[in-house]
This record gives C-alpha cells, structure tokens and sequence, in this order.
C-alpha cells in the first residue's frame, strides 16, 4: 500500500521504466536511492514543503588544478543554458565534489514524466562522466546533441 506522495510517484516510475517496483520505494527518511546500470546513484526525494521532487546525482571528486577550474567554467556554463537544460550543477564544499541535481513541481507529476525527464537527465551525467574519466571538458554543443536516451526503455 502507498502512503506518500513519493510513494505513489515512484511506483508509476517503476512501471514506465525497466527498474525493478521492488527497488523503488521511499525509505525511512522519505527519500529513495536509485542504482542504475553505469554506477550512477540517483537520490529521489519531496522538499520539505512536497511542492518539488528533488532529482540529485554525485558526479565525484574533482581534483584541484587547471581541469578542475575548466570543469567548473564549462559547468557554469551548462547551468546558463535555457530551460530545459537537464539538471543543474553544483558544488558541494562538505564532501568536495561536483553535483547535478534539479526540481520538478510535484503538482500533477507522474512516473511517466519522472521518467521522462531522468532518460535526459541520466544522457547528461553520461556525457560529464565520460569526460571527467577521460579528464576532458565535456562541451555545450556535445551536451545539447546527445542522443544517448533509451536508459530506461524510453525514447525522449
């Protein structure tokens, strides 16, 4: 039985994608772990007023020097890009590493639009994974082309 929001979101998510229903459920803190073929670890979680559904990926640490500096520049970059740009990057002093994450207005979300919008967001953590494990800088136009989609059985 579904008692949260969250709940309901992701047992619709686990029926528009191929992700196991049994690994999409909100734990004791109301928030969900999803593990993806790749290693990418994505956090599902309602904001404290449960008006957005806060979508987070750790892309790792990056290590100081000149290709960190670039990175940050390229991401900033990305995160000027228009709507809908796919997640949001960020940098987190307490663990030191790059982040993505984005919200979406949980008013009349389903898990068809959640799944919808993570084969997008999952094509950019590809993207920037790739370059970070080759040290390259992932570029704008490389980012707006991509047509990685399908990670969930999905075409965009």
């Amino acid at each position: 039985m579904v008692t949260t929001q969250l709940g309901a979101i992701l047992q619709e998510l686990g029926k528009s994608t191929l992700i196991p229903i049994k690994d999409l459920r909100p734990d004791r803190n109301n928030s969900c772990l999803v593990r993806l073929k790749g290693g990418f670890e994505i956090q599902l979680e309602l904001d404290r007023t449960g008006q957005s559904l806060v979508i987070g990926c750790d892309l790792g640490s990056i290590p100081p020097g000149k290709y960190r500096e670039n990175l940050f520049r390229e991401a900033l970059k990305s995160n000027g890009l228009p709507h809908p740009r796919f997640g949001t990057f960020a940098y987190s002093k307490q663990t030191d590493h790059l982040v993505l994450f984005d919200t979406l207005n949980a008013k009349d979300l389903s898990g068809e639009n959640v799944a919808e919008y993570l084969v997008h967001f999952v094509d950019k953590l590809i993207i920037w994974r790739n370059a970070i494990d080759g040290s390259n800088i992932p570029t704008i136009s490389s980012i707006r082309t991509s047509k990685l989609g399908g990670i969930f059985g999905l075409t965009p």
